[in-house]
């Protein structure tokens, strides 16, 4: 009897710290990134070229809006690049044209690069697209680049543009300084990572 008691509590006792136990949590699943890599890295997507990137959320469905509103958005992002280039090649220019003989023209490059971009931002175009899902909510995302051909042509555009009498030397400086900023741009993405 004594041993049918202490089968029964053992049984018991087997059946309690098993019920106890639980059941295992359910293991939990790191979170893939559905945006693409150049999406962060747009600088550093094609060399030499000035590039953006835009992802907007698909309204109702209608992925030609979000189309359309990915490459605006990307062309108004090349633009900002090339004003704040040719801010840069401004401070340098005033920087010449006091070492220099002759006066400093001021904001003579805004203004044009303003114009000449507007012209020039024809030639920007989504060279990468793709649909993705960010927790249930649909984005369109397009790469958008000016090719690096036409980024020179900006440049030529803005100093043809501004009736610059600049010496060999002194265009040179001004290129460099242009283009300068792209590498600028590439070294805080590579830091940002």
């Amino acid at each position: 009897m004594i041993n049918n008691a202490k089968l029964i509590w053992l049984s018991s006792a087997a059946i309690v710290l098993t019920a106890c136990g639980g059941t295992t949590p359910p293991k939990e699943t790191a979170k893939v990134d559905p945006f693409p890599s150049w999406y962060y890295n747009a600088a550093d997507a094609i060399p030499g070229a000035l590039n953006a990137a835009s992802c907007n959320p698909i309204p109702g469905g209608n992925m030609e809006i979000a189309k359309k509103q990915a490459l605006a958005n990307g062309r108004a992002e090349i633009a900002s690049q090339i004003e704040t280039r040719v801010k840069a090649m401004d401070k340098t220019y005033d920087r010449l044209a006091t070492t220099d003989e002759g006066t400093s023209v001021g904001g003579t490059f805004e203004s044009v690069s303003k114009q000449v971009s507007n012209q020039v931002l024809s030639g920007a175009r989504a060279v990468k697209s793709m649909r993705i899902d960010d927790n249930g909510k649909p984005y369109f995302c397009s790469l958008v680049s000016l090719d690096p051909s036409a980024t020179q042509a900006v440049l030529e555009s803005i100093m043809k543009a501004a009736n610059l009498n600049l010496s060999a030397e002194n265009e040179s400086v001004l290129r460099e300084q242009f283009n300068a900023y792209k590498a600028q741009q590439e070294l805080e993405s590579a830091i940002s990572q």
